[in-house]
């Protein structure tokens, strides 16, 4: 005779594999609910107001940021804004913006690019692992844009990528301590 915990809800005629079952059934249901990831968060409904109006300075008004500093607002969003094109490497604004018409890598991936302070949430497999400050190398979005990342495709998906060049601002920004206001 095996003895139970009293919060065992097995009954003794369960097998070993149906036990294995329910707990699997039970992991999935788990696995599927964001609140309990902390790379994550909470998720933001359809009537959240879409950009922050108040956000306070951005880092190109703070007397403490270098001039010469790479800015979030200056050379990484235009970066980000591009069109899509077939020639010309093109932005992420038409896959992860909640305000585009269309934003497919927003839905498969939960990853908002519409503010700087979303950007920072990361998506479902990066989390806040998206930007490291001060460690480009660590940083998702840096593996992410040179194809190095295991679990994304390289992007902007099916290109034309990003060049060296603009790459280099985002590792620049990062190694700056990656400033800029939430609101960006």
């Amino acid at each position: 005779m095996k003895l139970r915990p009293k919060w065992s809800k097995i009954d003794r005629n369960s097998t070993a594999w149906q036990s294995r079952v329910r707990l699997l059934i039970a992991l999935a249901m788990l696995g599927g609910c964001s609140d309990l990831d902390p790379n994550i968060g909470p998720r933001r409904t359809e009537h959240e107001e879409d950009v922050v109006e108040d956000a306070g300075p951005s880092d190109s008004d703070d007397p403490d940021v270098d001039p010469g500093a790479v800015s979030f607002a200056r050379d990484i969003r235009p970066l980000i804004n591009r069109p899509s094109s077939k020639t010309e490497p093109k932005g992420c604004k038409s896959c992860h913006y909640r305000t585009e018409s269309t934003h497919n890598g927003l839905d498969l991936s939960g990853f908002d690019m519409t503010t700087l302070g979303a950007l920072r949430q990361g998506g479902g497999s990066s989390g806040r692992r998206i930007i490291v400050a001060g460690k480009p190398a660590e940083s998702v979005i840096i593996q992410v844009l040179k194809g190095q990342y295991a679990y994304s495709n390289k992007m902007p998906k099916n290109g034309p990528y990003w060049e060296d060049e603009d790459i280099g601002k985002v590792v620049t920004w990062i190694s700056e301590g990656a400033k800029g206001a939430d609101g960006e």
